[in-house]
């Protein structure tokens, strides 16, 4: 993550609250000052994140079913009758949840729509012939990322994120009265958000965060949508502040790549979709498009996105807080536009961070991006947008985000982007069926939510994911962690 932008989600932590009560960003660097304000307790991946980054994450891709890096998927597993359990979803919370209740010699059926592990982090090698990650991105909280051991203990070649980056005025870098500025903007962000959060305020940023003047636009981008995955109207200063916060990692072959690897011990019945969830009598019966399973309990571990559009229908339907939960633990929108270049033309080194003022008249989700440049020394540039301006360059089609990215370069660099640009890709997380948005974060109002959200029903539907993460939320290892406590918890139970 660059130095004061950490990518993926906000959360608060030690030196954000150092900040709340009166810390400043010091100026360093080339450049001007470094605008980190806070070491915040725990990152989000996603992708920016992402997250996307972000469901049964990106079948959409292009070669999203390939074998990657050498490594084959987990086979498509037989419906055995009557488990103990059904899993429902094979991303990073259920291949955890499935592991920890087979390693207590209970019986499980994890099942998974798309043909592919993985969900919201997938590692993509054709499209551009190095590794692309369409989804989760950052290793973040490294010092408490499961991931990070991981992919040290098997070959994977992990690394800190440097920390460099630079600001584009136009065309030109940022003088250093700019900087300030920018800086000034930033940290007045941050700093309402941090102290509503402090004071337990259930409210959005866009009630608390005092108007930067012309660099207002840039500092909400980047805190907001680029962060968060939504606009300052969206999310909850209390739910943000909730967030862990630590150092940002990257495996040069990719988060997805890693993943896949580490979920190949997990029997997993791919291509198989849960339709309806039947919880009326003694256990449950998930009918899927390739038959039913009866098993004593389910663990659901869809994104609320999907929840919400009723991807899964329950008879008989869940309590209405339950459903509730769903909306007020909502999906953002964040999505890469992938660039691959010939050269780095960027004046950043290898995963340098590019950001550009924004000048979007105050509007409610500002039209500009962020951007972390030739990724691993791979010369792959994610240009990110994110929130409701996201939103809409996915509805006008698979073209608009592209065309977007490469405008505002253009509008940097001029005519070199053009010769350097070897070929491109957007993400559409939001128009994903099997994702429906890149990361959840709560809706100002609703940080109670996410408890309700945490609850088992009648004792045989249990929930577990990022969202359902008590401060790793919209990581990928939040995910992880949360189907090891959710599946433990169901051991207990079912005695």
């Amino acid at each position: 993550m660059p130095h004061g932008i950490e990518k993926g989600r906000s959360g608060a932590g030690a030196a954000d609250r150092a900040a709340v009560e009166g810390a400043t960003a010091a100026p360093s660097g080339a450049r001007g000052p470094r605008w980190r304000v806070a070491d915040r307790p725990g990152e989000r991946d996603a992708g920016r994140r992402g997250t996307p980054a972000s469901g049964s994450r990106r079948d959409f891709l292009l070669g999203g079913s390939a074998v990657l890096l050498g490594v084959p998927l987990p086979a498509r597993a037989a419906l055995p009758a009557d488990p103990d359990v059904v899993v429902i979803g094979a991303g990073a919370a259920g291949v955890a949840a499935a592991r920890t209740l087979l390693g207590e010699g209970r019986s499980v059926v994890l099942i998974e729509a798309a043909d592919r592990v993985g969900g919201r982090v997938h590692t993509d090698t054709a499209f551009f012939g190095v590794p692309y990650d369409t989804g989760a991105h950052w290793l973040h909280y490294a010092e408490e990322n499961p991931f990070v051991r991981y992919g040290r203990e098997h070959g994977f070649t992990m690394y800190e994120s440097p920390d460099d980056e630079i600001l584009y005025v136009g065309s030109r870098e940022a003088t250093s009265p700019e900087y300030e500025a920018f800086t000034a903007a930033y940290d007045g962000a941050v700093r309402a958000i941090a102290r509503a959060g402090r004071r337990g305020r259930d409210v959005s940023p866009a009630s608390v965060v005092p108007d930067a003047g012309q660099w207002h636009d840039t500092a909400h981008l980047l805190v907001g949508p680029w962060e968060m995955a939504k606009d300052f109207d969206r999310f909850s200063c209390a739910d943000w502040y909730s967030g862990e916060d630590g150092t940002d990692w990257y495996c040069k072959e990719g988060f997805g790549a890693l993943f896949a690897h580490s979920a190949r011990d997990v029997p997993v019945s791919l291509t198989t979709r849960a339709e309806t969830v039947g919880w009326g009598g003694p256990g449950v019966r998930v009918e899927t498009d390739r038959g039913a399973i009866r098993a004593r309990a389910c663990i659901v571990t869809v994104s609320t996105g999907v929840l919400a559009h009723e991807g899964i229908r329950f008879d008989p339907p869940l309590p209405v807080a339950k459903r509730e939960s769903f909306h007020g633990i909502s999906m953002g929108i964040y999505n890469h536009v992938a660039l691959l270049f010939r050269d780095n033309f960027f004046g950043v080194g290898a995963d340098g961070y590019v950001y550009h003022k924004v000048e979007s008249s105050g509007a409610a989700s500002p039209e500009g991006m962020g951007m972390l440049v030739d990724a691993s020394g791979t010369r792959l540039a994610y240009a990110d947008v994110g929130g409701e301006f996201a939103r809409a360059l996915e509805r006008e089609g698979p073209r608009a985000a592209t065309d977007f990215a490469l405008s505002t370069l253009r509008g940097i660099f001029g005519s070199e982007v053009d010769r350097q640009l070897v070929k491109a890709h957007a993400t559409a997380w939001g128009s994903d069926p099997l994702a429906r948005g890149a990361y959840a974060s709560a809706e100002p109002g609703r940080r109670d939510m996410r408890d309700v959200l945490r609850e088992p029903v009648g004792d045989r539907l249990w929930f577990a994911g990022e969202a359902c993460s008590e401060d790793d939320w919209a990581t990928v290892a939040g995910a992880h962690k949360s189907g090891v406590a959710t599946a433990r918890a169901l051991h207990v139970r079912l005695g």
